[in-house]
């Protein structure tokens, strides 16, 4: 029986990286935080903030998220950006990562367990804030 892809495992830093957006209501309407994840230390990159989740600034935040000085020290060895969303972006994103020895793989699962110690972290976050 084959191995599915949710359940790889990160052997190293750098190794997976799930990009994702995280929506913030704001008094001016919603705003969505750009973040990566990396599997193996949970480490967070904050790549900015913008007022929607357009094609152009999803490349523009995987290019910036590439040139996160905390990324680049481990971007030699080769990497895997993980999505669950952007398929139709593929090919724009794919240019972006292959000329930096990065991968393309999209796996909902896999990115949920990737995310998800971020993910409760800002949530119970936001809960302390609103108390």
């Amino acid at each position: 029986m084959a191995k599915e892809i949710h359940l790889l495992k990160a052997s190293r830093p750098g190794e997976y990286v799930a990009f994702f957006t995280v929506e913030v209501p704001t008094m001016e309407g919603p705003a969505f935080v750009y973040m990566g994840c990396d599997a193996y230390s949970e480490f967070a990159f904050n790549t900015g903030v913008e007022s929607d989740e357009s094609p152009e600034n999803i490349i523009k935040h995987v290019y910036l998220l590439t040139e996160d000085k905390e990324f680049v020290r481990h971007r030699d060895k080769g990497f895997t950006l993980v999505l669950e969303k952007y398929e139709e972006l593929s090919d724009r994103l794919k240019g972006i990562i292959k000329s930096v020895n990065g991968r393309l793989l999209y796996d909902k699962k896999f990115h949920d367990r990737i995310t998800k110690p971020v993910r409760e972290s800002l949530g119970k976050f936001t809960k302390s804030k609103r108390k």
